[in-house]
C-alpha cells in the first residue's frame, strides 16, 4: 500500500483539509497515513525544515505530542 492514498484530500474532513492547507505554507506536509484495520486512519505530517513529526487530529489540530513512533 502506498504511504499516501491517491485521493488523500478527499479522505480528510473539512477541518483537517483546512489545517493542512494552512500549515503547508509553513513547511509542513503529509508524510504518510496509518490505516489499521477497522480503525480511523492516522494522518502523519512532517516539517521538512525541522524534521519534526506530528499527527493531524480529527478537529484539524496539529498534535506534536501525539506519542507516535516513527521507524527509521
Amino acid at each position: 500500500m502506498n504511504p499516501l492514498p491517491d485521493n488523500l484530500y478527499k479522505r480528510l474532513n473539512a477541518d483537517q483539509l483546512l489545517a493542512l492547507i494552512l500549515i503547508e505554507e509553513h513547511g509542513w506536509g503529509m508524510k504518510f497515513v496509518r490505516r489499521p484495520s477497522n480503525q480511523t486512519p492516522t494522518y502523519v505530517i512532517c516539517n521538512d525544515k525541522t524534521q519534526q513529526y506530528a499527527v493531524l487530529d480529527e478537529d484539524g489540530t496539529l498534535n506534536i505530542e501525539s506519542g507516535i513512533t516513527i521507524r527509521s
